[in-house]
């Protein structure tokens, strides 16, 4: 007894005189790397930081399901963007995980840093900060700041900008200006020792190019140019696919919770997708399979020899594609994280495989909104007459639209993009899977150039997505002047809801701005 005590005693007087030593600064703790070598295997994640208890929108203590979420946070009352413990929680969580670097979401924007979503980016990366700092000073290892530009803020709407319902064209003065004070900034309010850079260069990683109504080179030219002048490097911008027309230094593909690994310059993969708690969501429902898909996909990410992974995301809670801990899952994909984590960078590719019982997202299922339309042989929607029989227009990022006059008609219009589309859904009691031929046809103004493209939701799974945009029916506008009618006859339609926003088929418009002033689905 006497001898456990004064090893205790002695035990106790080392702590005391460790801790005394760094406070007087005698001990530091050992630095973190200051820069990552592209050669290196590093793994970041995105941080979705807009909660703040007790908003209505993000918690619900009861768990009901009308709090928009899917999973939740095990002590959703610390959960704040301007708590700096919370954030030292979940960047502590990180660490332990192995990940190298975060990606917050960041939806500020020259017109937005104190409107709506813009003052929690703001907020939120201040408090993100003040947390990095003082786990540091504890000694503690925490991941360095990389950018995640959500480019939902090209829309004008969030910045206040003109014209309303209108997005930044990347082309103009204008639009190269809101792109690159965006990112110039968001790297300001940030200290540089927090910085993830990739051989020195502060890592970018840019969402859809949807939200931009047009977007060259250019504009990615004037973005390094003026990021050099102002901090003396150039970043290392990481796009998504959809800004395939210009060159920046990498690609990488966001979806990869839901569709399965996306192998381009970096990996990205996820552990599952699930936004069934998001009113009107109709996306297709990606099972974890306990963690299986989780795993099946991180043995695809270090099979594929790349260096770069990225974790779709730490805490999108809404869109179930969290791998944080939270009160479905525990800390099962903490654990899952790290132990893969370790594997991805001693270079080890598993043995091991991971068969899915699910290879494939899954359908939600048929609603039964609109089920009077059930046995009704069609469903149109008439913008000139203001009729509506049961087919719905779907406003989407890439789908924008306006209702308008033309040529003597009321109609609506294509947003004012070289490359854009009208989303359409039809009641899933009218058709859902159903194997008859359908007929769309729909009204147009035959005016300015380009062409149409009838993208549907098929049942020819070889295509990519499962063929759930197929195409049919391409028109070359002739700029004749006239209103005039197409009709497209399919005979493998399955209008399941599997295309962006929960719609079964688009028209996609290349050149001008399209006018369309009825449209009917035909069985």
């Amino acid at each position: 007894m006497l001898a456990r005590f004064r090893q205790t005693s002695v035990m106790l007087v080392v702590v005391l005189f460790t801790a005394s030593c760094a406070r007087l600064g005698f001990f530091r703790p050992a630095p973190q790397r200051q820069d990552f070598p592209s050669t290196d295997r590093i793994v970041g994640t995105y941080y979705f930081y807009w909660y703040k208890y007790p908003s209505s929108h993000f918690f619900d203590d009861a768990r009901h399901s009308d709090d928009a979420l899917t999973d939740h946070f095990p002590n959703p009352k610390v959960v704040d963007f301007e708590s700096v413990q919370w954030h030292m929680g979940e960047l502590a969580d990180m660490a332990w995980c192995g990940i190298d670097f975060v990606l917050p979401v960041y939806w500020g924007a020259p017109g937005n840093y104190d409107r709506g979503l813009g003052y929690f980016s703001t907020r939120g990366l201040d408090a993100m900060q003040k947390a990095r700092e003082q786990l540091l000073a504890q000694g503690r290892p925490c991941p360095r700041f990389g950018m995640f530009y959500d480019t939902t803020t090209l829309l004008n709407n969030l910045r206040g900008d003109r014209p309303a319902g209108g997005k930044a064209d990347l082309t103009t003065t204008h639009g190269m200006e809101v792109f690159y004070c965006t990112i110039r900034d968001y790297w300001r309010r940030l200290d540089r020792k927090h910085w993830a850079t990739l051989d020195g260069r502060p890592l970018t990683v840019l969402y859809s190019a949807g939200f931009a109504a047009a977007y060259n080179q250019a504009a990615f030219d004037f973005v390094y140019r003026e990021f050099e002048k102002d901090f003396g490097v150039r970043p290392y911008i990481l796009a998504d696919t959809s800004w395939r027309k210009v060159k920046p230094d990498g690609f990488y593909s966001w979806g990869a919770a839901l569709a399965g690994p996306a192998i381009r310059d970096a990996v990205a993969i996820g552990p599952g997708y699930n936004d069934s708690a998001v009113p009107g969501r109709r996306t297709p429902i990606r099972d974890r399979e306990n963690g299986r898909f989780y795993e099946y996909s991180w043995i695809e990410a270090i099979r594929s020899g790349r260096n770069i992974v990225l974790l779709e995301t730490w805490n999108e809670m809404h869109e179930g594609t969290d791998i944080c801990h939270s009160a479905e899952h525990g800390r099962q994909y903490l654990e899952l994280t790290r132990k893969y984590v370790r594997l991805f960078k001693k270079g080890e590719r598993p043995e091991q495989t991971v068969s899915l019982r699910h290879p494939k997202p899954l359908p939600r299922g048929p609603t039964t909104e609109g089920r009077e339309f059930a046995d009704s042989t069609a469903v149109s929607i008439n913008f000139a007459s203001g009729e509506n029989r049961g087919l719905r227009i779907v406003r989407q990022a890439d789908g924008g639209f306006q209702i308008t006059e033309a040529a003597g008609k009321r109609c609506v219009q294509s947003a004012r993009a070289d490359h854009t589309y009208l989303y359409f859904a039809v009641p899933d009691p009218f058709y859902y899977g159903q194997k008859q031929p359908v007929v769309i046809e729909f009204e147009y103004l035959d005016s300015g150039q380009g062409r149409l493209v009838l993208e549907y939701d098929s049942h020819d799974e070889k295509l990519p997505h499962d063929g759930a945009y197929k195409t049919a029916g391409a028109v070359v506008r002739k700029n004749s002047g006239r209103w005039t009618t197409h009709s497209v006859w399919l005979d493998d339609a399955r209008l399941c809801g599997r295309q962006n926003g929960g719609s079964d088929f688009r028209i996609a418009v290349f050149g001008d701005p399209l006018c369309v002033s009825r449209v009917t689905v035909r069985k």
